[in-house]
C-alpha cells in the first residue's frame, strides 16, 4: 500500500518539476534575449538570475524530498476519501491487511466494504483454516462488508461446515460462492446456505461430499440459483435434478460432469422445468442415452453450451434432435461420443449458424466428407475452434478445405 502511494507521490513530484523545469527554460531564453539586449548596451550578466533560478529549484526539490509521503500533513493524506479508496481497491487481501494496521483512517479504508464486494482467497488454499473464514464473516463481512457478493474459497481445503454456517449468518447478501474441492464441505453446509444466503445465484460445489439431502436444502432455501456446479458429487442422482428443476426454474447453466448415478430420467426432468438453460455440462455421464438429448431438444431451445465427453450412448439421432431444437449452439465438446458419424456434422452446419468451437477428438467415424458440410454450412464463417485429434478417417484433403 505504501508503495502504491509512494508511486501516486513520486508522480506528483515528477509532473510538477517538468513544469518547473519548462518553466525555468523558457525563463532563461527570455534573460538570454535580455542579456543580447544589455551586452550591447554595456549592462551587467545573468550571472545573479541563474544563479537565483538554480538555487530556487534546489530548494524546491530538497523541499519535495523532506515532505512526508504518507504522514499527515502530506499530498497523500491530504486526498479526497473516494480517490483514497480507488487506490485500495488495487490491493489484495494481504495487503488490505496489513495497510489496516497502519493507523486508524487506514483502517476504515483498508476495511472498507467497497474493498471487499469480492474475496478470492484461492492463492492461500493451503493456508487458510476454517476459523480464519468464521472470524472474517463474524468481524470484516458483516461489521464492514454488508454488501459482500462474491467469496471464492477453491481448493482450501480446512474449510468446514462450520465456515459456511458463520456465513450463512453474516453474509446475507451472497450472491456467487466457490466452494470447489473443499473435501470437507457436506450436506450440513447446504444446509446453512440455504437457511441464510437466500440471494445466492452461483453455487461451485465441486467434489465435495454433498448428495440429495444437501441439494433439496440448498435449492429450497435458494431458487435464485442461476448456475450450479456440481462437478463429481458423486452422490448426485435423478433425484437431486428433480429438485433443482423444480425449485431453481430460472437455472442458467449445471455441471454435473462426472455424476454417474445420472440417468436419462433425471435430465429430462430437470429439461421440463429449466426451460432457460444456456449451459449443460454432462461429461462423463455415461449412462446417458439420444433421449437425454431429445429432451433437451424439445424444451432448452436457448442452449448455448454442450459439454457431453465421454457419453458413449449419444448417437446421430440425438445430435440432429439437438442441432434442430437448438439453433444457438456456440461451443459443443463430444471428446469420444463415438458412435457419431458425418451426418451429426451435416446438421449441425445446416441448423447452428452460430457455432464457434467444435471438439470432435477421438470421434473415429468422421470422415472428410462431413468436414466438407461444415465448410459448406452456415457455421463456418463463425467457427474458430476445430478438434480433430484421432480421428483417423480425417485425411490432407480436410486440412485443404479449412485452408
Amino acid at each position: 500500500m505504501g508503495l502504491t502511494l509512494t508511486r501516486l507521490w513520486s508522480v506528483w513530484v515528477a509532473r510538477a518539476r517538468r513544469r518547473r523545469l519548462r518553466s525555468r527554460s523558457s525563463s532563461q531564453r527570455s534573460v538570454a534575449r535580455s542579456h543580447s539586449d544589455d551586452s550591447s548596451s554595456g549592462r551587467g550578466s545573468i550571472a545573479d538570475e541563474s544563479m537565483f533560478i538554480d538555487a530556487s529549484d534546489s530548494l524546491w526539490l530538497q523541499h519535495t524530498r523532506e515532505m512526508p509521503i504518507l504522514g499527515r500533513g502530506s499530498p497523500v493524506a491530504s486526498l479526497p476519501q473516494d480517490l483514497l479508496l480507488r487506490i485500495f481497491s488495487f490491493l489484495d487481501v494481504v495487503s488490505l491487511g496489513r495497510a489496516a494496521q497502519v493507523s486508524r483512517r487506514w483502517h476504515d479504508l483498508a476495511l472498507h466494504g467497497s474493498n471487499w464486494q469480492r474475496v478470492d482467497l484461492f492463492e492461500f488454499q493451503m493456508a487458510i483454516e476454517g476459523y480464519v473464514v468464521e472470524q472474517m464473516s463474524k468481524r470484516k463481512f458483516c461489521l464492514n462488508c454488508p454488501h459482500m457478493e462474491k467469496l471464492i474459497l477453491s481448493k482450501c481445503v480446512r474449510i468446514t461446515d462450520r465456515s459456511c454456517e458463520s456465513l450463512s449468518k453474516n453474509c446475507l447478501n451472497l450472491l456467487h460462492l466457490n466452494l470447489s474441492s473443499c473435501r470437507s464441505i457436506t450436506n450440513k453446509s447446504c444446509e446453512h446456505l440455504g437457511e441464510g444466503c437466500n440471494r445466492l445465484e452461483h453455487i461451485d460445489l465441486s467434489y465435495c461430499t454433498v448428495s440429495l439431502e444437501g441439494v433439496e436444502q440448498l435449492v429450497k432455501g435458494c431458487p435464485g440459483l442461476r448456475h450450479i456446479i456440481l462437478t463429481y458429487c458423486r452422490e448426485i442422482d435423478d433425484a437431486s435434478l428433480k429438485l433443482i428443476g423444480k425449485n431453481c426454474k430460472r437455472l442458467l447453466s449445471l455441471d454435473i460432469k462426472g455424476c454417474k448415478r445420472v440417468s436419462d430420467r433425471g435430465v429430462q426432468a430437470l429439461s421440463e422445468d429449466c426451460c432457460e438453460l444456456e449451459s449443460l455440462s454432462v461429461s462423463n455421464c455415461d449412462t446417458l442415452t439420444d433421449a437425454s438429448l431429445k429432451k433437451v431438444a424439445a424444451h432448452c431451445h436457448s442452449l448455448r453450451i454442450l459439454e457431453a465427453t465421454s457419453c458413449s450412448h449419444f448417437s446421430d439421432v440425438g445430435f440432429q434432435a439437438l442441432a434442430t431444437g437448438c439453433n444457438d449452439l456456440q461451443r459443443m465438446d463430444l471428446e469420444e461420443c463415438s458412435l457419431i458419424t458425418d451426418q451429426t456434422l451435416s446438421s449441425l452446419a445446416l441448423n447452428c449458424p452460430n457455432l464457434q468451437s467444435l471438439a470432435l477428438s477421438h470421434c473415429e467415424r468422421i470422415t472428410d466428407n462431413g468436414i466438407r458440410h461444415l465448410v459448406g454450412g452456415a457455421c463456418f464463417e463463425t467457427l474458430q475452434v476445430l478438434e480433430l485429434d484421432n480421428c483417423p478417417l480425417i485425411t490432407d484433403h480436410t486440412l485443404e478445405m479449412l485452408r
